[in-house]
């Protein structure tokens, strides 16, 4: 589970973030570069963070995928495939990055608002972070940190849109959509299934589509 942020103190910034990941870097260089956004690089004579970041990334998909295939010996690749898709998407990363503050660190170019940053440029400052941590460690320092600080947030997390579509190729199973109705503030997407009308809600229509690929998948499967 995420620490809670406790008051910041007059410290240096990577003592923060490494108290809050639970990992004491042996060299603080490979931290420092991670937080360096390529607005800034382009100020600086210094370079971003876009390689580690890439770097990460690969990590995080190697080290969850292990995770997964470990834990249920009998799911199929395409049941692995989506939840790790799911478990690795933008949105969670982003909230964990909230969740820590890490914003807060990162170095940015004049005039770049880092609070308008996207799910997935926020996503981008985890994965770089986890990167440092691999150039500074390796896996089981990843290991650590992910433990710590990633699967109690990320697990819930389900693609329901993901391992419906897989559900359905294995089991032959069509889906008639229909057109996703919306007023602007709440869209509603319909399906008819097996016989059967499904509906889901959502503030937009990508909501919609999961609200609705979440009914049907659990209406699909629950006697199963």
């Amino acid at each position: 589970m995420i620490p809670t942020r406790k008051k910041r103190v007059n410290r240096d910034w990577t003592d923060n973030i490494q108290s809050l990941i639970g990992y004491a870097f042996n060299d603080c260089k490979y931290l420092r570069a991670a937080f360096i956004h390529s607005s800034y690089a382009n100020e600086h004579p210094t370079a971003a963070n876009e390689r580690i970041e890439f770097l990460g990334d690969c990590v995080l998909d190697f080290l969850v995928g292990e995770r997964l295939f470990t834990a249920d010996p009998t799911a199929s690749e395409g049941d692995l495939s989506a939840k790790r898709a799911s478990i690795v998407s933008r949105a969670p990363l982003a909230r964990i990055v909230d969740k820590l503050g890490l914003m807060q660190y990162l170095q940015v170019g004049v005039g770049v608002n880092k609070s308008s940053f996207s799910d997935k440029k926020r996503s981008d400052v985890f994965e770089a972070l986890l990167g440092a941590v691999y150039l500074d460690g390796g896996l089981d320092a990843c290991r650590t940190v992910l433990d710590k600080i990633y699967y109690d947030e990320v697990i819930p997390e389900r693609d329901y849109i993901s391992e419906l579509k897989n559900y359905c190729e294995k089991h032959g199973v069509v889906i008639f959509y229909h057109d996703i109705n919306g007023d602007g503030k709440m869209f509603v997407a319909k399906a008819d299934v097996l016989g059967k009308r499904y509906e889901g809600n959502g503030v937009s229509k990508h909501d919609a589509e999961k609200a609705l690929a979440e009914v049907v998948y659990k209406a699909l499967t629950q006697d199963k």
